[in-house]
């Protein structure tokens, strides 16, 4: 049986209703439930709650709906399939405000920088204890467990934060890793510097975490990352200098980066692409070009993204089909 829980933040990460800590406490112990699979969802700007609860919904479902079409395939993608699983969409303040009738909407292009600081704040604080609650509760548990980890543009900055702050804990010897845990990422045009994985980095701890593999997207067809991201630096940077740094949505990974992952395997998504091609490669980083499909859904008339170009265009059958491959495999 598969549960599903939105857990609302505030600002700072802060948990909205006290009484959700023990919801996602009992949740996410071994027992009675014994969840095996673990799903935290981070939606990315400019998302009120009810776009965000859409969005869960939906890529739930769908996600689902590939499963059931995988599961009779042969041979089969998924080397190791489904288990008893529980769905944790994370919903944060990622907008002036939340009314959508309000006029401080016409700002919203305005509060970029404050929102991507906000991210982190989130997933240092918010993202994280749920991460270290998990991890405690546990502890000494025979139970495995796989933790899926997806963030969208800044939020892929919420589940990097919250990570990178789990790493720095299991290094410094304040909480352990079970050896039946293992973490799979997928950040999807992840609106974040290209170099913020590396080593000397902000989230420099993430290539740390044992058994962990990442899955990030580029695509060419994403102005958001490709124009916007470069733009809204040079503002930043008109008093302190230099030049502004490319998204990892975009650009993708630096060498650092992938040095740091031991390595890096690349995949180009087009239409049609399976679950089968998303299993082949074995690197612990795997880079996904979405541009191919992204080109030929604008072709078809079936995603015109606007001044935002593709960025937001990640429900698709050839997504979920990747996400199913890297996750299962």
């Amino acid at each position: 049986m598969s549960n599903y829980i939105t857990v609302p933040m505030n600002e700072n990460g802060m948990i909205f209703d006290p009484t959700m800590n023990v919801v996602v406490a009992d949740a996410i112990a071994p027992e009675p439930f014994g969840f095996q699979d673990v799903y935290i969802y981070s939606h990315g700007w400019s998302t009120d709650a009810d776009r965000a609860l859409d969005l869960y919904n939906q890529f739930s479902i769908e996600l689902s709906r590939q499963v059931l079409f995988a599961k009779v395939l042969s041979p089969c993608p998924m080397a190791n399939p489904p288990q008893n699983s529980l769905g944790v969409g994370i919903h944060w303040p990622s907008e002036i405000t939340e009314d959508p009738t309000s006029l401080l909407n016409d700002l919203q292009l305005f509060s970029f920088y404050t929102m991507e600081h906000r991210a982190d704040a989130v997933g240092k604080n918010g993202v994280y204890s749920i991460l270290r609650l998990l991890l405690s509760q546990r502890a000494g548990s025979e139970l495995p467990l796989r933790l899926f980890l997806l963030g969208h543009s800044f939020g892929c900055k919420v589940i990097c934060s919250a990570l990178n702050d789990m790493q720095s804990d299991i290094a410094n010897g304040t909480i352990a890793v079970p050896k039946n845990i293992s973490f799979r990422v997928v950040l999807l045009q992840a609106a974040t510097d290209y170099d913020n994985l590396e080593p000397t980095d902000i989230y420099q701890q993430v290539c740390g975490i044992s058994n962990l593999r990442l899955l990030m997207t580029t695509s060419a067809a994403d102005k958001a990352l490709g124009t916007w991201f470069p733009d809204a630096a040079r503002v930043a940077n008109i008093f302190h200098g230099g030049n502004p740094t490319p998204a990892l949505g975009s650009a993708g990974p630096t060498a650092a980066t992938v040095s740091a992952f031991g390595g890096s395997d690349a995949l180009s998504v087009n239409i049609g692409f399976t679950a089968q091609q998303a299993a082949s490669p074995t690197a612990r980083m795997v880079v996904a070009d979405l541009t191919p499909a992204h080109e030929a859904r604008i072709a078809g008339n079936q995603f015109d993204g606007g001044a935002s170009g593709s960025h937001s265009d990640i429900n698709f059958a050839e997504i979920y089909q990747l996400v199913l491959g890297f996750i299962f495999a």
